[in-house]
């Protein structure tokens, strides 16, 4: 269980941090008259200058007396602090309120200050919506475009939540956040099947905010699906390619036996065996393959139908033209081997 004065410090300095600077609590800052310790200490950049500001945290039952506001303001000073805050609910004495009219510190309670900066925590979040839906709209492109510009997903993951939640995220994107953070209410999106209208930016932000988050979560899994499709693909393609191998091998000794008399029967229903064998082979690998690696292995079954399959069923072949066919068949398959292996 948190202690209320400590929860109260952390809840400032989460706010202050959401506002974009850097906080530390119950910080030791050097000053020019010796050290001394802050609630919060919040710290930012603009236009290149820097920008401290302290924050004193005071969780009481009663209102907070002037000497509190002088000693701060003396903090502040010898810290070279742009900016105090004095944070209370119990209220400020008269005399605190006229003291820290001639200073740089701020009488306020927590969620005073978090109402004034409501609308400012709003423009922040709606500006890293943006970003997020950008990164995430790059990265679902960067899936939905394959490796030979044909469309995607990639052999793993869903082709139909993959394509809503693209339109979900472009319509955030491109449509949605820059009329909300134009402040062009209503502003209308796609839900399911049905439209929905919003109002203002609180009730927006968070179905954008669930809606990136859904999309996120979904190219997360579906990366994580397509990895695990491209590691069966490669030991799929193992198989395959041992299977072709053996038919190569095998087929070569009876198309260059020079005539059927020369060919024993079970070495030709072993060749034809592995025939079987590698289409089996590659209609388990084409489920898993997609882009350049699946026209490659289809130049390699193209490859063979038009080559040794053919002078298998023929029973003979020269030894050049075989030599080519088989060439014709291998070279794609190193090519789908460096394509797999990636």
């Amino acid at each position: 269980m948190r202690v209320p004065w400590m929860a109260y410090q952390q809840d400032a300095a989460e706010l202050f941090q959401s506002l974009g600077f850097s906080v530390e609590v119950e910080k030791e800052v050097p000053g020019a008259r010796g050290t001394h310790v802050v609630d919060v200490l919040a710290q930012t950049t603009f236009a290149g200058i820097g920008i401290t500001w302290v924050i004193e945290c005071k969780l009481w039952n009663t209102a907070i007396p002037k000497e509190k506001v002088l000693a701060l303001a003396h903090v502040a000073s010898d810290v070279g602090a742009d900016r105090a805050f004095l944070l209370s609910e119990s209220g400020f004495q008269a005399g605190a309120i006229r003291v820290a009219q001639k200073t740089n510190i701020t009488l306020t309670s927590l969620q005073e200050l978090l109402d004034s900066a409501r609308e400012e925590l709003q423009k922040r979040e709606l500006h890293v919506l943006t970003q997020n839906a950008h990164r995430l709209q790059q990265e679902m492109h960067d899936l939905f475009i394959l490796d030979d510009g044909s469309p995607g997903p990639p052999a793993g993951a869903d082709r139909a939540p993959f394509l809503d939640l693209l339109a979900v995220v472009f319509e955030l994107k491109s449509i949605a956040l820059p009329r909300v953070q134009a402040g062009d209410f209503p502003v209308t999106m796609s839900t399911d099947v049905s439209l929905t209208q919003f109002c203002d930016a609180a009730t927006f932000v968070t179905y954008a905010r669930h809606e990136l988050e859904r999309a996120a979560t979904w190219v997360t899994a579906a990366k994580k699906d397509i990895d695990t499709v491209r590691t069966l693909a490669g030991q799929l393609f193992l198989k395959f390619s041992h299977e072709v191998d053996d038919f190569l091998d095998r087929s070569e000794a009876i198309v260059l036996a020079k005539g059927v008399e020369n060919v024993d029967q079970s070495r030709l229903f072993l060749a034809l065996d592995c025939m079987r064998r590698v289409g089996d082979r590659a209609e388990e690998l084409r489920i898993s393959v997609s882009g350049r690696a699946s026209k490659v292995l289809s130049r390699v079954m193209r490859a063979l139908i038009d080559g040794p399959y053919l002078f298998l069923a023929q029973m003979r072949c020269e030894d050049r033209q075989w030599s080519k066919s088989r060439e014709l068949v291998e070279a794609p398959l190193r090519e789908l081997a460096v394509l797999l292996a990636r």
